[in-house]
């Protein structure tokens, strides 16, 4: 499936702010998308893949009201916070809700820089993750009933005897079963297949 670039979202309700943090986007290379306020984004925010970067105090939601909403949301996407108001409880509150950073104004436009291709960084990061799970659900879920009981078995480490006396049917039976775990699951050796399950289990506990 064929990704959307990623785009850098400007959010700041004045307006110099915004054309000097979107030039520097634009000299990077990046899309970027500009919007005066975190209200304005919200209605229109997709999903898309990027990353934010907002100003803290701005008219109406604040920036970390715009993270916190944003989480609230289901939306994963990197945040990066701009403030002339830094002061620690601000700071504190912004990493725990997940920030990439916090950046005091003035900021160099290197610090910018480099915030922004951390948080690019990360939500590639993230999303290959998240296509790689639901990939691995997609294949576990192809699993007919009496193969995903073989699947469990093999992740207990049963082996193939065990598998036979307990399901009653013959050796070669759980042989190609066993084969067709691992053609389904586009697995070669034990070890990747339990990494697979394993990999899939933490992600449906999380």
């Amino acid at each position: 499936m064929t990704r959307k670039p990623a785009t850098v979202f400007v959010i700041d309700d004045e307006e110099p702010s915004r054309d000097s943090v979107c030039a520097l986007v634009q000299s990077m290379q990046y899309s970027t998308r500009a919007f005066d306020s975190g209200e304005a984004f919200l209605q229109q925010y997709d999903g898309s893949a990027g990353c934010v970067v907002t100003d803290y105090r701005m008219t109406g939601m604040n920036g970390l009201e715009l993270q916190e909403k944003l989480t609230e949301q289901g939306h994963n996407i990197p945040v990066i916070i701009v403030t002339a108001y830094a002061r620690t409880p601000v700071t504190v509150q912004a990493i725990q809700n997940g920030a990439v950073t916090l950046l005091d104004k003035p900021y160099s436009e290197d610090d910018l820089w480099n915030a922004i291709r951390e948080g690019l960084a990360l939500d590639e990061q993230r999303r290959n993750a998240k296509q790689e799970r639901a990939e691995i659900t997609t294949r576990i879920a192809s699993l007919n009933e009496k193969e995903r009981q073989v699947l469990d078995m093999i992740v207990a480490g049963q082996p193939n005897k065990v598998m036979a006396n307990k399901l009653d049917v013959s050796l070669r039976t759980i042989e190609n079963r066993r084969r067709t775990v691992f053609s389904k699951l586009g697995t070669q050796t034990v070890a990747e297949l339990v990494a697979l399950v394993l990999k899939q289990r933490a992600a449906i506990a999380n």
